[in-house]
């Protein structure tokens, strides 16, 4: 019932206005861009004005999204919005440089699915319940009365699909599957996404995933797998262009693993942790142990030291995750 009062707020706002400052997480994932690029493109097709920013980068699998040319990395301070709408962001810091730009905006609409969020805003849409942010995103395109065409339903299609992991992972929701079936049902074509955003690979990719697979190493008796990308590994190629986050899914197929960890070394000594979990263990509060966040199955953090002392760091916290089973 909350959900849904805050949703009708936020659509008569919408509606009402006509300058809009749209902005979604920093190292974007597909809901992060799909979300930010459909709310976007139906206020635009409603006439109204509209900045979409993403500081990025914008990974590749996601850069040829229709819309994308729109999102912006750098913000004019000067310019005047009616509303703020933060998407996909736990807290506004994961913006980036324009948060402190989005602070004097008013008001500052939050509209998040993480159990962890902050509460930001000067109104707090955070549904725990949605499978993705595009999931609410498309609530409220309905309950606005907005405009809706292929191009918009199909970065709304890529929101609900990359935070399903198409359609397996337990947040799949019979909510999430009945609107991808209305989205195809206005064109989208499922295969044609899957084959762009989820399943094409290059030749440079798979030889870095060839080098990580190696440093596949369980610990707490097969209970947590740890998949590493080194910065030898990683000077290689741009791997934020590569979209490597779903190597973690390697040890987290391993029978008997419950937690699956991908280490990746952005600069020497900075380490940023990927958790997945299997069944049990609410990887989000784990990852709040370390700063980070998420949601129970999926979530990170950023660590700084030596990889033997914060992968035993990891370890050690996690032990009371796994005690009893």
């Amino acid at each position: 019932m909350l959900v849904r009062m805050v949703l009708n707020e936020i659509a008569h706002i919408v509606k009402k206005g006509e300058r809009f400052f749209l902005a979604s997480h920093k190292d974007p994932d597909g809901d992060a861009i799909g979300s930010l690029l459909a709310l976007g493109g139906t206020l635009l097709l409603a006439g109204k004005e509209v900045v979409l920013f993403n500081e990025g980068p914008i990974p590749d699998h996601l850069s040829s999204l229709a819309g994308i040319e729109r999102v912006v990395d750098a913000v004019d301070m000067k310019l005047e919005f009616d509303a703020g709408l933060v998407l996909d962001c736990g807290n506004l810091e994961r913006v980036g440089t324009a948060s402190c730009h989005l602070s004097k905006i008013g008001p500052l609409i939050n509209i998040d699915h993480h159990e962890n969020n902050s509460l930001f805003g000067d109104i707090n849409l955070v549904d725990v319940q949605s499978s993705s942010v595009g999931e609410i995103i498309y609530r409220l395109i309905k309950l606005a009365n907005l405009p809706l065409d292929l191009t918009i339903a199909e970065n709304l299609f890529v929101a609900l699909q990359t935070d399903t992991g198409s359609f397996k992972y337990d947040n799949t929701t019979s909510e999430a599957f009945s609107i991808a079936g209305e989205l195809v049902g206005w064109g989208v074509n499922p295969w044609k996404i899957s084959r762009k955003v989820m399943d094409e690979w290059t030749l440079e990719k798979l030889h870095i995933l060839e080098s990580a697979l190696k440093t596949i190493e369980l610990h707490s008796a097969g209970k947590v797998g740890f998949i590493t990308m080194a910065q030898d590994t990683l000077s290689k190629a741009d791997t934020d262009n590569l979209n490597c986050e779903r190597f973690v899914d390697y040890p987290r197929c391993i029978s008997g693993v419950e937690i699956a960890v991908l280490i990746r070394e952005i600069k020497k000594g900075y380490y940023r942790f990927s958790l997945r979990s299997n069944d049990w263990v609410n990887v989000a509060k784990l990852a709040s142990l370390f700063g980070g966040g998420g949601h129970p199955r999926a979530a990170a953090f950023s660590e700084e030291g030596s990889l033997d002392s914060v992968k035993q760091e990891f370890l050690s916290k996690a032990k009371g995750f796994l005690q009893g089973r």
